[in-house]
């Protein structure tokens, strides 16, 4: 009868040790896969969170897109209740040849002279009024698009030339320094008006002036035209 010889104790000592390095080299090796894991995992709050911004910024955008278009009339004539509001209108000068415009009030559109109620020739930028009683409405070289003066931004300036300024909006009442700019006729006019449907009416008090020159503005006025000139608040 053979008798089985029992291995050294060190060698399944070392036998232990290896199996036990083995082991904790298998954990070792799934540790670190889930932490990869964990690192490039997405964290569904955040998604949901990205998706929602990406959604409003596209909410936003369609609403810009969908903003409703300023209605401007250009060069014609136009018949008041029909094809044109009554009320306050911001004048564009658009005539870049002569540089000026004319518009025409009119209580008819007969053509003739005695069918005009107001007009004015325009130098600059402006506003005019066009009233519920007028017929027509006549353009040329010019863009006016309806405004709310209640709703106007105030953007007073110190310095101004050609055009109509309200006051209180483009311009602070008070004394400016009038410098003409006309170098073809060495003129200017400087009108102080209490409303801009371009009467006569209009009038507080206007100058013609051929060399510098002061004007004071009055808080009650309501606009003030200028052409050929620079007004510098003083």
């Amino acid at each position: 009868m053979t008798t089985q010889k029992k291995k050294p104790f060190y060698k399944r000592w070392w036998f232990i040790m290896i199996v036990g390095v083995f082991l904790l080299g298998a954990i070792a090796s799934s540790g670190s896969d889930d932490d990869e894991t964990e690192q490039v995992s997405i964290d569904p709050v955040q998604q949901v969170t990205s998706e929602n911004k990406d959604q409003e910024s596209k909410e936003k955008d369609s609403k810009v897109e969908e903003a409703p278009k300023i209605k401007t009339y250009k060069d014609g004539t136009y018949l008041v209740g029909k094809d044109i509001a009554a009320g306050l209108y911001k004048v564009i000068l658009t005539d870049n040849i002569i540089k000026m415009g004319y518009i025409e009030r009119a209580k008819d559109v007969t053509l003739d002279f005695d069918s005009i109620i107001a007009n004015i020739l325009l130098t600059g930028d402006g506003y005019v009024e066009i009233k519920d009683t007028d017929v027509a409405v006549k353009l040329q070289g010019v863009e006016i698009y309806l405004v709310d003066i209640s709703k106007l931004e105030k953007d007073l300036k110190t310095e101004i030339s050609d055009g109509i300024f309200l006051v209180g909006i483009d311009i602070s009442p008070g004394t400016y320094k009038v410098e003409v700019t006309d170098n073809v006729s060495g003129m200017a006019y400087v009108e102080r008006a209490k409303n801009v449907s371009m009467g006569f009416d209009d009038i507080i008090a206007n100058e013609l002036f051929q060399g510098q020159g002061y004007v004071k503005v009055l808080e009650g006025d309501f606009a003030v035209k200028v052409q050929g000139a620079k007004l510098i608040l003083q």
